[in-house]
């Protein structure tokens, strides 16, 4: 199978690794030509090219792993060269101009059903060191479904499936956030209890943001999930978390200004989008919207913890 992928970042790196793995034949597309030297050494046999019309010459499948902050120039550059393959979204994020998801940034500007996106608990460099870990598709294209399983299943990789777009890119998006909340109790020696507290609240408003915007129940419980969203909070190698354990433990302003300078914490992006999507949506999530004044509205972190202690329980 003939596979582009736009952007040679670590995430789209790793999936090239995979569809490798499957005897995929690849073009990878950059718009700067600068990370191509080492990518030449860690991929041989790839072709590299910064130009998007060359990129999907004969290509059967478009994988997406751009920065959800990019992805509206590279959406209207595909636009010009797009010839009705099949688009699979591996971007995590919401738009903070806008509120729109990976797969409604694409819509806007291609015509388009046969799209999907994949999420899921598997950290770019435990991808490439072929451990095995799983991915959610959502999609409702039947031609996405059979290219994915061919490119990117084996023994490493299990795909499931759910048509639940919306519910995918939400649990991708939103679970960086919780990190954050996740790391600042960490950070601030509260136990494990208190911690999958705060995970199992956390998990409630995921699902609830999932139910507003009409996506399924039970994407909660998939790869793109609560593997993800566990992975995600509770991992030394998750940056979101990292941040989180600083504020936590109330190191000074200049570490963690330098930390956020020198490392993509996408969790900052979406929290702020995903508190002007519930503004302009009338939907209140708590724990959210404390996270988003711990990081633009310099509330301290002990905030977090007093919503839990305060929090009412509540009847399942």
């Amino acid at each position: 199978m003939n596979i582009t992928i736009l952007g040679c970042g670590a995430y789209g790196t790793a999936l090239a690794h995979m569809f490798k793995e499957n005897n995929c034949n690849i073009k990878m597309w950059n718009k700067f030509e600068d990370v191509f030297p080492n990518l030449k050494k860690e991929l041989p046999n790839i072709e590299f090219t910064t130009d998007m019309k060359e990129s999907l010459e004969n290509t059967e499948l478009i994988v997406i792993a751009i920065p959800i902050a990019f992805l509206d120039d590279v959406a209207i550059e595909l636009s010009k060269f797009y010839k009705n393959q099949d688009i699979l979204i591996a971007s995590k994020g919401i738009n903070i101009n806008d509120g729109l998801f990976a797969n409604q940034i694409i819509e806007k500007h291609i015509k388009i059903n046969n799209i999907g996106a994949i999420s899921g608990g598997t950290f770019a460099i435990d991808m490439k060191s072929k451990k095995v870990m799983g991915l959610t598709l959502g999609t409702t294209s039947q031609s996405l479904i059979i290219k994915v399983k061919k490119a990117l299943e084996n023994k490493y990789l299990k795909i499931q499936y759910t048509s639940d777009l919306i519910g995918v890119e939400i649990c991708g998006a939103i679970k960086n956030v919780m990190a954050i909340g996740f790391g600042i109790l960490d950070g601030a020696n509260y136990p494990e209890s208190s911690r999958f507290l705060f995970l199992t609240e956390a998990i409630y408003e995921i699902n609830k943001l999932i139910k507003e915007l009409n996506g399924k129940n039970n994407t909660i419980m998939s790869y793109a999930g609560i593997d993800d969203i566990m992975m995600t909070c509770t991992s030394s190698k998750s940056r979101n978390y990292t941040l989180g354990k600083l504020l936590g433990e109330n190191k000074d302003q200049d570490t963690i200004e330098e930390y956020k300078k020198n490392t993509t914490v996408e969790g900052l992006g979406t929290a702020l989008a995903i508190h002007n999507l519930c503004e302009k949506i009338n939907l209140k999530l708590n724990i959210c919207n404390i996270i988003y004044n711990i990081l633009y509205n310099n509330e301290n972190s002990i905030t977090l913890i007093k919503y839990l202690e305060e929090k009412e329980s509540c009847q399942l």
